[in-house]
């Protein structure tokens, strides 16, 4: 427990971030001496889940702490109710104003808005309550101006600004054509030090979000090859069949994952995959390193040991693994990741519970005094005698918003049967699907990677986790609240 409010807090989200770089294998790879410093010193949560993908709905439920199902925006550009309550709104509520750098990927509530209104356009706005310092949404135009002022050919309002993530020479693994000073994980970086210098007299609450190791799979010298790709474990393989897949790779998807890549994921080679995969690494390891920078300011200020700092991702990344990439799957690799709650009142510890993402706003508002508004759905993680969750639940949407995406033609069903749920306890997995598709099933305890499905010779358990996950849902629903 903290003895007093915190007097300034800084919330770190990072986009696309899987946990075991922190805690797995892959983390034997990548550099990450800063994030490993704060889980040190921190409550570092290790089996802590988002409750949804993909960006949007997950930042959705990070930010008002309600399950999908509750909020509503399921999908990236479906908007968010403006008087629901968030983070931001309820920081203000005792006098504190939420200060963003970057982006929290909020669809805006259309309600009130003229039907021209250019908000309606983009679903990266800042969401209700927040205060945008620097804008870091998908046109990023603030860190493009940036680049142009430094001499970078960058296209105008409107061009193709795929261009910029052109590896030199063309060729996956290659730097990008920026130097690593003027990265876009560099340029936020920056602008959040130089706007909390002026304003460290003050108390100040802060969400820095970076978008790396988001794809596309591109690193300024020398992050693009500080890892080897010979030295990173391959992409763990699925031991069985399932529709899930057929269908995952029935159409192009994840376009934007590299320099030329025409979305035909089951056609990347095997050089393809260990360059991609050595890449993000080098963008987390990028992104530690000017972590580390907040960090060193906080200590020269005299700051450290009066922030409260929470560190946590979005989402997690398949990055190959059962022959997957990006977020869109029901498999622990896009739901699992970190969780650090850092204070010198809290006492360094590892908690390997289930926790969810729809329990960081609370557990940040009771550490800074306010009351968490009723809506919340988590729990305060840092109350004494914390009785942590015993389940954890991740939604997903699968179907497109034409409604003839590659699931509806595959499974031959509409949008809304093309949804899957993830429900995770007692150390099993089930993925679970709203069409006649067969359910998943797996003991993370012995398999976290997913790759053997017991659900036909564990019916039994398999039906019992599907009740479970149906109560679950059932207590969670927002008619069960108000």
């Amino acid at each position: 427990m903290l003895k007093e409010a915190p007097r300034n807090f800084l919330f770190i989200v990072i986009d696309q971030f899987r946990a075991d770089l922190l805690t797995g294998a892959l983390g034997r790879n990548v550099p990450l001496p800063n994030m490993r410093a704060l889980a040190a010193r921190s409550v570092h949560f290790r089996n802590h889940h988002t409750v949804v993908v993909p960006c949007g709905p997950a930042r959705a439920s990070l930010l008002t702490g309600q399950h999908a199902m509750n909020h509503g925006s399921v999908q990236n550009g479906i908007p968010l109710r403006r008087d629901m309550p968030n983070l931001a709104t309820a920081l203000r509520t005792i006098g504190r104003e939420l200060l963003l750098f970057g982006y929290t990927d909020t669809q805006p509530d259309p309600r009130g808005l003229h039907p021209n209104d250019p908000a309606h356009l983009s679903y990266t706005g800042p969401i209700a309550g927040i205060t945008e310092v620097t804008e870091m949404r998908e046109e990023a135009w603030e860190w493009l101006a940036h680049l142009r002022s430094r001499g970078y050919d960058v296209p105008d309002a409107g061009g193709d600004l795929t261009a910029l993530y052109r590896p030199q020479n063309d060729t996956l693994g290659g730097p990008a054509l920026y130097d690593a000073q003027d990265s876009d994980t560099a340029y936020l970086t920056d602008r959040v030090l130089a706007h909390l210098d002026v304003r460290k007299s003050q108390p100040w609450s802060a969400m820095v979000t970076y978008i790396r190791p988001h794809p596309p799979f591109v690193a300024p010298a020398p992050y693009n090859d500080l890892i080897k790709p010979q030295d990173i474990p391959p992409p763990v393989e699925a031991g069985f069949e399932h529709p899930f897949f057929e269908a995952y790779h029935s159409g192009p998807s994840g376009t934007d994952m590299f320099w030329g890549f025409d979305g035909q994921q089951s056609a990347i080679t095997p050089e393809q995959i260990a360059l991609c995969r050595a890449t993000y690494l080098g963008l987390a390891a990028e992104v530690d390193h000017h972590i580390g920078r907040l960090f060193e300011w906080l200590r020269n200020a005299g700051q450290m040991d009066d922030t409260l700092i929470v560190l946590t991702a979005d989402h997690g990344e398949m990055l190959g693994d059962l022959g997957l990439w990006g977020k869109q799957t029901p498999f622990r690799a896009a739901s699992h990741v970190p969780l650090m709650i850092g204070h010198p009142d809290l006492e360094p510890e590892e908690i390997d519970a289930l926790t969810q993402s729809i329990d960081v706003a609370p557990t940040v508002l009771s550490a800074l005094g306010a009351a968490p508004p009723f809506e919340m759905q988590g729990s305060n993680l840092l109350a004494p005698d914390q009785p942590y969750g015993q389940a954890a639940m991740v939604e997903l949407e699968l179907g497109s918003e034409s409604g003839q995406g590659r699931f509806e033609t595959a499974w031959q069903c509409p949008s809304d049967h093309c949804r899957a749920l993830a429900f995770e306890k007692d150390g099993y997995r089930l993925a679970h699907f709203a069409t006649d598709i067969e359910p998943m099933l797996f003991d993370v305890e012995k398999d976290p990677n997913c790759t053997q499905n017991l659900a036909s010779g564990e019916q039994t358990r398999t039906h019992r986790l599907q009740a479970e996950a149906l109560s679950y849902r059932m207590r969670k629903s927002r008619s069960a609240q108000f």
